[in-house]
């Protein structure tokens, strides 16, 4: 069973990690998809804003003939001494030959006027006309502008633009708004709802262009795409997202089911313990069980062996003649015959507490005259072993409702075990007080004492400290369980507080 148990908390813990390993890769590879596809949403809007420009230079001075320079204008930066713009120009010269492909190939059908194109480079310093034109175009105006320009004419100045972009510094080519937008939008359509924090890297250096709760992305788990790549993919700037509460978000995610896995492996291993616990002490109980048909076989045995020998002795004809010798031996078998009664009586009063069957009959008594009855009933017992009883009643009020009998029986109980489980001549000493409502009994001893695992088991039924031979001691096992039974039922409470070879001290207290 333990070895079940391991094997499923391993195969249990196993399919938990690959289902948070499952679980980060594919939000992986959404924040990527979500960041490729901001990337490449910045770069066509930047893109198409120059083609848009560009076209409404065309629509205004036509279209190029024969020898013709396009220009395109980029910002680069503004003299606030002078209030000019430094201005890049690029263009295409455009050179139409008016010979078509024929002349050099005969067999050709193709009737196209061979046309030569060829990039220039120019600085020019303008005032800021084609930014500010830039700007106060709409989007929809710039959609239509761009729809205009044939796919081919889009490509072939496209190579010029992103020259010309890449001179721009990078809070003037994208703005905090359109990359939050954009990430938030990607981000949702991929249910990936959670907050993120964002910036761009020029290399390993931040730029200003990003979130402001987190300006380097320091201690973020964090996720980076290319921004404004070439043809070759190269690019010195980089968008990166960082996610606060990614972790919480994936365990989130399949919280349920690591609850209810945890919570199905706890309850199996407290099954499997107390399954044990149960076994162990069903074993306990067994072996006390036991000991105490034992015990309770060798009380029956020598009052049963006696009475044997006593009759045995009355069938002799020289007994049968001597009354007095008759009488003695019918009073041996009396006696014994009452012992075995009362060890019966015990056994069956104490089946009968367990099973709530008993009722006591309570009258309004002195508590002293149940200690004072206890202690005359054991003073044959006690003078034997040559003890003494000292009896401290400072309890003025000690007039409760109690079973006289039962009572003193549980008092009897008491100075028994203290006289049994003495090694020396025993010493016993008895005191009440009244502290509050209630009367407090202590009876102290100088007894061998127990530990406190015997502490914890002496009120269980059966229990009897192993002490070598088990018949060293006399008992069954039943007289402290009778205590506490009785004592329940009279609404009081019993504790023990003892120390090995220091002797013991019973607490009784009893509301009045």
């Amino acid at each position: 069973m333990t070895t079940a148990l391991i094997g499923i908390i391993l195969v249990q813990s196993f399919w938990i990690k690959t289902t948070i390993d499952t679980k980060e890769r594919q939000f992986s590879l959404n924040v990527n998809q979500a960041l490729k596809s901001v990337a490449d949403d910045i770069k066509s809007r930047e893109m198409s804003d120059y083609l848009a420009v560009y076209q409404k230079l065309i629509d205004s001075i036509g279209s190029p003939k024969e020898s013709q320079l396009t220009s395109v204008f980029q910002y680069v930066d503004r003299n606030q001494n002078t209030n000019k713009t430094y201005i890049y120009s690029q263009g295409i010269l455009e050179d139409d030959y008016n010979i078509t492909s024929n002349l050099i190939e005969p067999i050709s059908d193709d009737s196209l006027s061979i046309i030569d194109y060829t990039k220039l480079k120019t600085t020019t310093i303008i005032d800021d006309a084609f930014d500010r034109e830039m700007q106060n175009m709409s989007s929809i105006e710039r959609l239509q502008r761009v729809e205009k320009m044939s796919l081919i004419d889009q490509a072939k100045y496209s190579s010029i633009f992103s020259d010309l972009a890449a001179l721009k510094p990078i809070h003037k080519r994208v703005s905090n708004v359109e990359i939050e937008l954009l990430l938030q939008k990607e981000f949702k359509d991929r249910d990936l709802d959670l907050d993120f924090d964002y910036r761009v890297f020029n290399g390993e250096l931040a730029t200003k262009v990003g979130s402001d709760r987190y300006t380097n992305l320091e201690g973020l788990d964090k996720y980076s795409m290319p921004l404004f790549d070439d043809d070759e993919g190269i690019s010195e700037y980089s968008l990166v997202v960082g996610f606060p509460n990614r972790t919480h978000y994936l365990r989130s995610s399949i919280s349920y089911l690591i609850i209810l896995s945890v919570l199905f492996t706890l309850t199996i291993i407290l099954s499997f313990y107390f399954t044990v616990l149960n076994s162990i002490k069903q074993k306990n109980i067994s072996e006390m069980k036991t000991d105490f048909i034992n015990n309770m076989t060798h009380e029956f045995k020598t009052p049963i062996a006696t009475i044997d020998l006593a009759l045995n002795a009355i069938k002799n004809e020289k007994v049968k003649q001597d009354e007095n010798l008759k009488n003695k031996y019918l009073n041996v078998i009396n006696e014994e015959n009452k012992r075995m009664n009362k060890q019966v009586e015990n056994v069956l009063k104490i089946s009968q507490l367990d099973k709530n069957k008993i009722t006591l009959i309570k009258k309004e008594n002195d508590l002293h005259k149940v200690i004072n009855e206890a202690a005359e009933r054991i003073s044959l017992l006690l003078k034997t072993k040559d003890g003494s009883i000292n009896f401290n009643y400072n309890a003025d009020k000690s007039i409760i409702d109690l079973s006289f009998e039962d009572l003193t029986n549980v008092f009897v109980n008491i100075f028994e075990n203290a006289i049994k489980y003495s090694t020396t001549e025993p010493k016993i000493d008895v005191k009440t007080i009244n502290e509050n409502s209630d009367i407090i009994i202590c009876i102290s001893d100088n007894g061998m004492g127990m530990s406190n695992k015997v502490k914890s088991k002496i009120f269980d039924e059966f229990y009897r400290v192993s002490q070598g031979d088990v018949h060293n001691v006399k008992g069954h096992g039943l007289g402290l369980s009778f205590v506490k039974k009785i004592i329940d039922l009279h609404n009081g409470t019993i504790s023990v507080s003892s120390e090995l070879g220091k002797g013991s001290e019973f607490k009784i207290i009893f509301k009045i």
